[in-house]
Formats: C-alpha cells, structure tokens, sequence
C-alpha cells in the first residue's frame, strides 16, 4: 500500500456506515481542541513519538495538543497504542514488522504498531496525509513546507501499510543528525548512527546491528593489541606481513590461521557479553582487495566432495573467506541460538563462494561497479545480476546495499533505478536495504549541501519508497513538485527531465561518487541544454511562492550556475598533428614536441589542491599512433617511492606512477586505461590491447611517453569527431599515501568526466 493514496478499506456499499468517519478538529484558530494519549509508562520511541506529534501540530497550526497518560477532556484524541486490544485483524496484518494502521472511533484516532517504531512513522504518515507539509530534505532553515492551518483537521484517518522491507535506511556520510531525522520521518528503521549504545539514539526506535562497517582489524583483532605478539594473524602481503595501524584502510586477516580464528572467536563473545542486546552482530571485511599470500592461503582450497578451488578461480578468495567465517558462525549459533551474523559480500566476497554459508550467516551484497545509469537485471549489470542470483541460492537472507545516494552536485535519477531494483530484489524474497547517502552537510568527503541541492526531489522519493517499492516513481516525483514548488511545479519538473533526459543518454557507467562536472558536462553543456535549463528555473522564480520553497529553488539555481560555470570553462584538449611518425626516445626538444599543445593543470581529486611539483602533458597524433608525453618534476628522485625492478607483469604500480585514460568504441567498459611508473612497469585494464610506454628517470624527476595505436582505440583519425581522454599523475610523497592529481576537473574511470579532445587537422 502506498504512503500517498488513500486506502479504500470500504466498499461503496458502506458509505454511509460507520466506516466513514467525521473530521476530527485538533485545533481552531490556533487553539487546541484535542489531546494526544501516551502511556505513562510508554519507553522513549512512544513518548519521542508524542512529542513529534505535538511539535508538528503546533508548528501547522499554532496549537500545543496536551499529551496526557489517559483521556482528559478534550473533545477528540489522538491514542498513541503499541499492541492495542480490540485491534486484532490490523495486528496480525502487520506481523512481526514496523508497519502501522489508523483507526477512528467516534472522536478518537488510534495510531497502532506491534513496535513502538511502527507507532512512529504512522503519526509522520497521518500528518502528511491530513495536511500539505513535506520534509523535502534536512536542512533546518527551510527543509520542511507546510501551509499555515490554525483551523488543522484530521479527515483521512482509516489506513494501515505494512512494509515490504522489514529493514531499510540510508548510511549518512557526514556530519549532523539531522539527515537521520529526515530519513525517518520518511518511514526509515535503520541508519549507521543508530548501530551504537549511545542512549542518545534509542528514542528512534530504529534496527540495530552490532559492529559497524569495516571492522575486522578495525574491532576485532586489532594491531595495537596483536600485531606485536602475533603478526602471522595478519596478512603477508608483498613479502611481509602487515600491520592495519600502518594502513590506511587497514587489512584483512590471515583466514587459515587457527589461533588466529580462536582468537577471533573469543573477541566476539567479548563483545556479545558487553552488548548482549542486538539480535545481529557484523563481522565485516576490511575496505581492501588485498588478501593473504601466505603459503596455506595460498594453496588451491579442497572441497569435502573432492573438488578444489585454484587461487586462479574467482571465487577462491570468497571460498577462503566464507570456510573461515562458517567456523564462527557454527560457535554462533551453538552458544547464541536466534543471534545472526551479517557480513559483506563484496570485493572478493561479492562473488559467492564455492560452499555454503551457514544459515545464521546474512550477506550485505553490494554491488558497487554496477552502472547505476540501468537496472540490475539491465545486460550492462550482467555479471552482478549473475552473482546476485547466485547468492540467492545460497543464503535466504540478503540484504541489498547500494550506493544510490553518493553523488555530488549533479542531479542524477537514481531513484528510477532504486524503485526498479528494489521491487525486482524483493521478488525474490530479499527484505533488507540500505544505501549510501550524503549528508545535508558540508563534510570531509563531499559538500553534502551541494548535492542535496540539485537531489532532494530524488533523495526524497528514494527515502519513500524503500517502505514499499510497488510504486510510480512519477507520482511519488509529482507529489514532491507539488508540495514543494506548489504553482512552480511543472517548471522545475522540465528542468530535471531535460537533464534526466541527456544524462541517461550519456556513454560510459553512472557508480557512486561520479564527478559531478563531467555529467553537467556531457549531459548539458554539450547538448546544449543550459539555456533551457535557466529558462525553466526562471520561469519557476517567476510565481508566487512559500518562503522556504523560495529558498529550495534558489539553491537550486544557485548550484545549477556554480556548476555549469566550472563544466563550460573546462577546456578541450588539442591534439597535435605530426607530420612524421615519433618514436619513444623521450626526446622532448624535437620540433613536433616543442609545437606540440602543452597542459599543466593538476588538480587533486575532489580538492583544490595543485600537484606539488610541475607536471607537463603533451598530445600528438599521426595516421597510426595517438602519443602523449608526460613530464614529472620531483625534488629529489632517489626519494621517490615506485618498485624500482622491471618486473613484467600487468600490474597496477604502487607508488609513482600516471594513469592515461581514453574512449574507445570498442564495447564495454568504453574506455581503454594505461598505467605506467617510473621504472617502466605497466597495468593496462585490456592486458591484450597493443601500446608501448618508455620511461626514464631525470635529474629531475621522470619523463613517460606511451603510444597507442588507432586500432586498439577502434577509432580512424581521419574521421574522428568523437575523443575523449584525460591524464592522472599518481604522486607519492616520501611519508604519504598515494594522492591523485587528474588533468583538469577530470577523473579516472568516468567517461563523463574526460576532458574533450580535439585533433588538429
């Protein structure tokens, strides 16, 4: 059942039976005239739930409802119940879920659940149905919209939903709890920031899971407590083993050490002992690909039927993991019998594994490569579909975790593809969900203000429909326009769907954190969409409207301008045309390079900041070859941190390094990716695809020239109108971690974000 239109409990036959209910008044001119019953002893989700219910009623309508322990003598009521007698039918309907109903007897209302969060979100569901307020997005100034009502009347109070995720919410990335506030006046029962014992969260009401992310080196079996005594518990990994306090994003274990599982086991219990209150506990993996090489994970995996998985197979890893992880889950069940385990399946565990997972084990399967532009089941998702279905048959408790709320200031449609996902998902029985999503706050991954300025409408739509995902996504998006920007609704409407438009024509994937710059461009700047895009929102500037969706529209237009300002002034690159063929002799004071076009801006990814020391780029171009030349000055080389042997192998460099990205028309990813560092090792995503690359170290720095054919690219350079491509230097700094620094407002891996190219004809 749907949030948005009415239940049709009776049939016309009733119409004039008791199943029609008069308006219930709850204030006039701004007086109260009715109560708001809550248990004395109700716990803190139903008292919360009374003040919500107060708070709003008197925000709409000037009047502060009394909420009393039992009915006083107010005219009509509002009864706050979880269980109620005399309920039974709607009881049993919502089951063991947080769904709720609303019933009206004579002059009194009676929001229900079967738990206390149920009760919640019905009082947030019978506001938004009895009046026109809307929680468009966090921000406390002017997020949330309503009509002034002093006169504010209950008429729509028979209904009951029940959600189709029994688990749902959005993963805020940011500071600020005021976007959790959000999601759960949309119908939310689980957030990141509600996993804690932080009693300062419990009146939410929301499902809790033990654990947190990431959290095998980062809660269990930590370096400060371990590595010292016992660093064979961790990875050996590029000839030594590693210690997580070292690492940035920490690392994995090694999974066939024994003492290490005991360890683990008692590390657990620990922590189920201190926090025995959560009915699941997450053992997660590590935010690292890289894995264990010592001898025992090493060698092939023999199976109890007499099979075995090379180190070669795909799953192999995920089989390494999942026979290590079954350990615990049987000590799990045998000394907490009902508690379950939740674990990632991603990375090298988004493939499943060649056994099966023990049943109180559940699979947070998240599928981050997936071209969020199509559905899952769309054939450029092909492969995660596959293993999709292939953890359906392993496990009946998935729980589908996306990605569809990281994106910068660039208005993508992703809840067109979450609703379509997640209906798709629940047919086969999947009743967990949640996302990713950047907080209404300027935090140190994102300014979460930008992209809620351009995505609120599809935020807001998403954050509905995870309750049930049976529904239109137009008529929830129309629901947002309309309460939101009232007469301006059908402007701002045309605004978005030109760009949702363009966007979803766009070539290459759409995944999470896509440059924000590179869609504006592709998707508007080059279709030449900014003129109509301004008009729209001019148009919609024109009429008459609330404070706060007058504010809405201006950040709106606001980001809209600050964007397009930054995509339009990105500068194609030209590509010069040589007369003769070059070779790789890095000698850049030829005449075909000296008049070659030279570019220096390196930017950090996602930041401000210059490449700390000059770093020139070159194109050329004859019949054949594409050639770009790259020139990298570093103060003193001997410290520069790169594998200084030759080794041979397509493998991506550690250190030192420069990415050259660029389209191809030869299919699927729809771009070709070449890696070089200073010694001269390579990576190339098609190991098979022909180039050449010479590097040499100099006096001061490292000099890289690569040349790819035309072939390998699939274009003719004769006719050629459509190139795009862009350079990253990696730099490595003595006592930092690697930093990126692509050309221009560019990025690796997102064609939308590659700079043009031009040939000089």
């Amino acid at each position: 059942m749907s949030f948005f239109q009415t239940t049709l409990l009776c049939s016309a036959a009733l119409l004039s039976s008791a199943c029609v209910h008069a308006a219930l008044p709850l204030a006039k001119s701004g007086q109260p005239v009715a109560e708001i019953i809550c248990p004395a002893d109700a716990g803190p989700v139903l008292a919360y739930t009374a003040k919500e219910l107060q708070e709003h009623v008197a925000l709409i309508s000037g009047a502060t409802l009394p909420i009393l322990p039992a009915p006083g003598p107010a005219a009509g009521r509002i009864v706050l119940a979880v269980q109620p007698e005399g309920f039974a039918a709607d009881r049993e309907q919502i089951g063991d879920s947080d769904g709720f109903a609303v019933r009206q007897q004579g002059t009194t209302v009676t929001v229900l659940g079967n738990q206390p969060k149920g009760v919640l979100t019905g009082v947030y569901k019978l506001l938004f149905r009895n009046s026109d307020i809307i929680w468009a997005r966090p921000n406390t100034e002017f997020g949330t919209i309503f009509t002034p009502n002093a006169d504010l009347t209950l008429t729509d109070t028979d209904f009951i939903d029940v959600p189709a995720y029994i688990l749902r919410g959005w993963q805020m990335i940011g500071p600020g709890m005021e976007s959790n506030v959000w999601q759960f006046r949309q119908g939310s029962n689980w957030s990141a920031s509600t996993m804690s014992d932080n009693p300062k969260n419990s009146h939410f009401g929301c499902v809790r899971e033990f654990g947190g992310g990431h959290n095998l080196t980062g809660l269990y079996i930590r370096g400060d407590k371990y590595f010292a005594d016992h660093p064979e518990f961790f990875p050996f990994f590029k000839g030594a083993r590693q210690d997580p306090r070292q690492i940035r994003m920490r690392t994995q274990l090694c999974f066939t050490n024994a003492d290490m599982t005991r360890a683990f086991i008692s590390e657990l219990d620990n922590k189920v002992a201190k926090s025995p209150d959560y009915s699941t506990y997450r053992i997660m993996i590590e935010d690292v690909m890289q894995c264990c090489e010592c001898p025992e994970c090493s060698k092939p995996i023999a199976l109890p039927d007499g099979t075995s998985v090379a180190p070669t197979d795909d799953d192999f890893r995920s089989t390494q993991f999942f026979l290590w992880l079954n350990q615990i889950a049987r000590h799990f069940q045998n000394r907490y019998p009902g508690k379950r385990l939740l674990t990632f399946g991603y990375f090298f565990t988004e493939t499943p594994p060649r056994i099966t997972v023990e049943p109180n084990i559940s699979i947070s399967f998240c599928p981050i490569n997936k071209n969020s532009k199509r559905t899952i089941d769309d054939p450029d998702n092909a492969q995660y579909y596959r293993r999709f279905l292939s953890w359906m048959k392993n496990t009946t408790e998935l729980t589908w975790r996306e990605y569809f709320g990281l994106c910068g200031p660039f208005p993508r449609p992703m809840d067109a593809i979450a609703i379509a996902d997640w209906r798709l998902v629940n047919s086969y029985g999947v009743r967990r969900t949640y996302s990713e999503m950047y907080s209404d706050a300027v935090g140190p991954r994102m300014d979460g203000v930008a992209s809620w300025n351009v995505n609120a409408p599809y935020f807001w739509v998403m954050a509905n429909a995870n309750w049930n995902p049976k529904v239109d996504v137009n008529s929830l998006r129309d629901e947002f326009f309309r309460r939101v920007y009232g007469p301006a609704a059908d402007d701002v409407k045309a605004f978005y769907a030109m760009i949702e438009k363009a966007f979803l024509a766009t070539p290459g994937k759409s995944r999470w954190n896509d440059r924000a710059v590179g869609n504006w461009r592709l998707a508007v700047v080059e279709p030449g969409l900014i003129e109509p895009c301004r008009e729209a929102l001019t148009r919609a500037a024109q009429h008459q409207l609330h404070p706060n969706s007058r504010k809405m529209l201006d950040a709106l237009q606001h980001t809209f301008a600050e964007q397009i300002a930054i995509a339009d002034n990105v500068p194609s690159l030209r590509v010069g045309r040589c007369a003769t063929k070059q070779d790789l002799s890095l000698d850049f004071s030829t005449p075909a390079w000296q008049a070659a076009p030279t570019y220096t801006t390196f930017i950090e990814l996602n930041k401000s900041e210059p490449v700390p020391h000059p770093t020139t780029a070159r194109f050329l171009y004859d019949d054949d070859k594409l050639y770009i030349a790259l020139q990298c000055t570093y103060p003193d080389p001997t410290q520069m941190t790169y594998d200084r042997n030759l080794h041979g192998r397509n493998q991506f460099p550690a250190g030192e390094g420069a990415e050259f990205f660029l389209t191809t028309s030869k299919g699927a990813p729809g771009y070709v990716q070449f890696v070089v560092d200073p010694a001269g090792n390579r990576f190339a995503n098609d190991e098979t695809a022909p180039w050449e690359a010479r590097t040499a170290i100099t006096a001061n720095g490292w000099n890289a020239l690569i040349s790819i054919p035309w072939s390998t690219l699939g274009h003719d350079p004769t006719s050629t109108k459509s190139l795009r491509g862009t350079v990253v230097r990696l730099y490595k700094g003595p006592t930092d971690r690697r930093r990126y620094y692509p050309l221009f407002n560019s990025t690796g891996h997102s064609i939308a974000s590659f700079c043009p190219m031009q040939l000089v004809k």
